[in-house]
């Protein structure tokens, strides 16, 4: 899928969801690609390391992914923990 279309998905759900999302207390003006992409290298860095997290966005460098995308657990919302969690049955 490509990036356009993938965000017009994202903006699609977020409209169809709106009071859902509003009321699991989601901030909608945060809620982006970008958003999936951290989230994505954070998960990738916790199970399998910086090295794989770096080399799946496309980063030369680790310390790019490490600064800008992986996200430390004193940084995550609880809510969002929490969703997460549910949705990958943790």
């Amino acid at each position: 899928m490509s990036v356009s279309n993938y965000e017009r998905l994202l903006r699609t759900f977020v409209e169809d969801n709106r009071a859902a999302l509003i009321t699991l207390d989601v901030d909608i003006d945060e809620y982006s690609t970008h958003l999936y992409r951290r989230t994505t290298a954070t998960l990738v860095e916790r199970a399998a390391g910086i090295t794989l997290a770096s080399r799946l966005l496309g980063h030369a460098n680790e310390q790019i992914t490490r600064a800008s995308y992986v996200v430390s657990a004193v940084e995550v919302d609880p809510i969002t923990i929490d969703i997460l969690d549910e949705i990958l049955g943790f």
